[in-house]
């Protein structure tokens, strides 16, 4: 099994590193102690990895899963999911099933605290006794933040300026959105199960999704808590994370497929309504989009 320093997640040659070639990772160094990067792997992988560096990791999942083992227990990151960790010297064990995307941000605690201000009492004390892991399963306005963010580290071209800002609105949301272990948990297990459930057969269909009646029927939730729930576990109304999961396929889409036959694809009878939706959430056209993945 191969063996990973956390800093191999912020390089862009692999062939250097334990990574396999078939990694694309895109590192942009943003000032002294903090550094963003955007990584894709095609398919699945297991590793060892090491914290190498005494750097706070803030990251936000957009594809794929990953199964994360260490001294201290266990858990999984799925699309959507946010995890924090400050974990100098720790030995995590990684496997990812691909296709996987993500967007990593390390930062020392120093330049955290420097750039946060008071914001970063939300996570200072967990700093301070030297080890934190903490994981969410979304959040709206991260997730958001998170994309923006790496449309821009996408585009290739972006002025680092603009990356910059982009990182810095992705960090402040998610020192938001972080929440200590003593906090406790919002939802039941048995409800967020339930919850899980209902989110899997929401997004089995993009084109068509049921009706809140319908999910909550078929997932024994009422329809109260079902909306609740969304809310407090993925960040999302149950449409608000329907749409955001349909226009993140129609960004995929678009590289392959012309933007009516995108729309087709997604269950929209007008392409007008489709252009409108993919503006909302990218800032900008599905043409303009499928001019850049075209090159």
């Amino acid at each position: 099994m191969r063996e990973l320093r956390s800093s191999d997640f912020f390089t862009d040659r692999p062939a250097v590193t334990g990574m396999p070639l078939e990694v694309e990772v895109k590192p942009v160094s943003l000032q002294t102690g903090m550094m963003v990067s955007l990584m894709s792997l095609p398919s699945a992988f297991e590793a060892t990895a090491y914290n190498d560096r005494p750097f706070i990791h803030f990251s936000c999942l957009f594809q794929g899963m990953v199964d994360v083992t260490f001294g201290g227990g266990a858990f999984r990151l799925e699309p959507g999911a946010l995890l924090t960790s400050y974990a100098p010297e720790e030995r995590f064990h990684l496997s990812f099933s691909g296709p996987y995307r993500t967007i990593e941000l390390m930062v020392t605690p120093e330049t955290l605290a420097a750039l946060a201000g008071p914001q970063y009492d939300r996570i200072g004390d967990d700093i301070h006794r030297g080890f934190c892991v903490h994981h969410k399963a979304n959040d709206r306005r991260v997730r958001d933040a998170a994309a923006r963010l790496a449309w821009l580290m996408d585009e290739g071209q972006a002025p680092p300026l603009l990356i910059h800002a982009a990182t810095l609105e992705f960090l402040a949301w998610h020192l938001a959105s972080y929440r200590s272990a003593e906090d406790g948990e919002a939802v039941p297990l048995r409800e967020r199960k339930l919850l899980l459930a209902a989110r899997e057969r929401l997004l089995q269909d993009l084109s068509a999704p049921p009706t809140i009646a319908e999910l909550a029927r078929e997932t024994g939730l009422n329809q109260l808590k079902l909306k609740r729930g969304f809310k407090t576990v993925f960040g999302h109304s149950v449409y608000g994370l329907f749409q955001r999961e349909r226009m993140d396929r129609a960004r995929l889409l678009l590289q392959h497929h012309g933007v009516t036959e995108t729309a087709m694809m997604l269950g929209y009878s007008n392409v007008s309504h489709f252009g409108a939706a993919f503006r909302k959430q990218f800032g900008i056209l599905p043409r303009e989009a499928r001019r850049g993945a075209l090159g």
